[in-house]
């Protein structure tokens, strides 16, 4: 998917392939032969690498062609805007398609089966532990199952509409529409694993050989801050199985087990933007495509796409005095952005009701603030200055890049939205950039200063193996078929509902009323029983 050779160089610097001194001592026709022996090879594996990110590229796509088809109040608006999307999308994958080289089978079916395993160890279908999130997201796909859409409840007296970003849920709940609640959740497994599988493969491919690139997706999946200290400093719980990234409170970067465990939406969106972004920098994807790509992103998670927003303005910036943004490149990019206006419009309906704003500056929170950007960042910057042999510390393109990922990652902990949603999700991203940067480097660098990395970050991957111990250690318990209002009323997710639901008055009162049809019929609040009965929670008594 991600092509090597210009990214290696901005990276670990130019490497020449071991056959070019060879060839300095061939004669012509030996050359030549050899030449012709490599063409043969390529076409022998047909070109199809660039498949594997056509693939995300559409599983990305579909739910927003769902959503515009289902969910606005014109047919004839629906129609124009999935005619937009689908004009944009065609160039794009011709871009994707540009740069062709071999598909690495054995890698892609690794990578496939690192998706669906850590999918399913995530608690997707429920066959093992699954986290506090899956309860309301759970709720989330039952409603879109069993619910006309747009879906409806009745909350607290207000009509209200589902307004939540839909990315992760709309395909999987169109199969259940079909064939019932547990296909639906077989159906979220089936295109998870596949999506996360199929971004793994392009991370492994940005270095050579596949050894180096499955090093890479090591510790890539791997890769975390130091919460093990952070956690034994504030001297909190410590016991196998604990979460271990709540230790600063309202601060917390993501290590990307947790990611892929509790919040697979924004993880998705975040790692889609980050794998067009190194097809970008590898030459292998223009901005436009890139553009259409991160908008498609939002309708999985808004607040990840903020965070890939200095990124998608950097490349712009970099490509403008190159020549390499044109006309019409840029109208297909345009195109998509007025087809996908209902999206924005949607995502943004009440959202002034979730609290937000800068965090107060007190003495406690810089003192937690300095503690948390050295434990998590710190880590990683060390093992770079480690491998800076093997960096090309003079590449601009490098340099430009880690100062804007450690830039945004120290200035997201300042904001809040909600709890720690903002600071959790707008750096996935950069996090996401800065582990392929290591694992690159880390790959390459000699034994001595790799092992010395390997260690840096194995104190870090004590938190995904902590998230792996409880999703084996605690028992599974079923899927539920509560709808969104009674899981809510279950601990730990019994907050408002603020995130999820949009005031009807609100939304008819916005330029959002007139373009986005409105619930036909509205869930209400009933009596019932325990959701999930068979839910146990460290060692506790079932849950309410």
């Amino acid at each position: 998917m991600i092509a090597s050779r210009d990214l290696d160089r901005s990276v670990v610097g130019p490497e020449r392939p071991a056959a070019h001194p060879l060839e300095a001592h061939r004669g012509p026709a030996a050359r030549a032969d050899a030449r012709a022996g490599e063409t043969r090879r390529a076409h022998e594996g047909a070109g199809f690498g660039h498949l594997p990110f056509c693939v995300v590229v559409l599983l990305v796509a579909a739910p927003n062609l769902l959503f515009l088809a289902t969910h606005l109040a014109s047919s004839v608006l629906a129609a124009g805007c999935l005619a937009a999307i689908l004009a944009a999308l065609v160039p794009v994958l011709r871009d994707c398609a540009r740069t062709r080289e071999p598909l690495d089978a054995p890698l892609l079916l690794i990578a496939l089966a690192a998706g669906y395993a850590l999918c399913l160890l995530g608690g997707e279908t429920h066959l093992v532990f699954a986290n506090d999130d899956w309860l309301i997201r759970d709720a989330v796909l039952h409603d879109l199952v069993a619910e006309p859409w747009p879906v409806g409840y009745l909350y607290r007296g207000d009509p209200t509409l589902l307004r939540a970003p839909l990315g992760l849920f709309l395909v999987p709940a169109a199969v259940g529409k079909l064939a019932g609640l547990q296909a639906a959740h077989g159906a979220l497994l089936a295109q998870n694993g596949l999506l996360f599988g199929c971004l793994f493969y392009g991370f492994a491919r940005i270095v050579r050989p596949r050894r180096r690139g499955l090093t890479l997706l090591a510790l890539f999946i791997g890769f975390s801050g130091w919460d093990v200290i952070g956690t034994w400093l504030t001297e909190q719980p410590l016991g196998f199985g604990t979460h271990l990234e709540q230790w600063a409170k309202n601060l917390q970067f993501s290590s990307h087990v947790t990611q892929i465990f509790w919040v697979p939406n924004h993880a998705a969106s975040g790692w889609i933007f980050v794998g067009a972004y190194c097809l970008w920098r590898a030459d292998a994807l223009r901005v436009p495509s890139l553009a259409v790509i991160f908008g498609l992103c939002v309708f999985w998670s808004p607040l990840s796409m903020i965070g890939a927003v200095p990124f998608l303005i950097g490349a712009l910036l970099r490509d403008l005095p190159r020549g390499r943004v044109t006309v019409r490149s840029s109208a297909i990019a345009a195109l998509a952005g007025l087809g996908l206006i209902p999206v924005a419009l949607y995502l943004g309906s009440d959202a002034a009701r979730v609290p937000h704003g800068l965090h107060e500056l007190s003495d406690l929170f810089v003192i937690r603030y300095v503690l948390f950007v050295a434990l998590e960042l710190g880590p990683a910057l060390i093992v770079l200055g480690l491998a800076r042999d093997r960096i090309a510390i003079t590449s601009r393109g490098f340099r430009s890049e880690i100062l804007l990922v450690v830039g945004l990652l120290l200035l997201v902990p300042l904001y809040r939205l909600g709890g720690t949603d903002f600071v959790m999700r707008a750096s996935i991203p950069a996090l996401a950039l800065l582990a392929l940067r290591v694992g690159a480097a880390v790959s390459g660098t000699s034994i001595a200063r790799a092992a010395i990395a390997c260690t840096l970050l194995g104190v870090g991957a004590v938190t995904p193996l902590y998230e792996l111990g409880r999703a084996l250690r605690e028992p599974a318990f079923a899927i539920s078929g509560c709808d969104l209002l009674a899981a809510a009323r279950t601990p730990p997710n019994d907050g408002p509902l603020f995130h999820y639901l949009a005031r009807l008055d609100v939304v008819q009162a916005s330029l959002a009323g007139r373009v986005l049809a409105m619930p036909s019929t509205m869930l209400r609040p009933e009596p019932r029983g325990p959701c999930w009965p068979d839910r146990v929670r460290e060692g506790a008594a079932p849950l309410p």
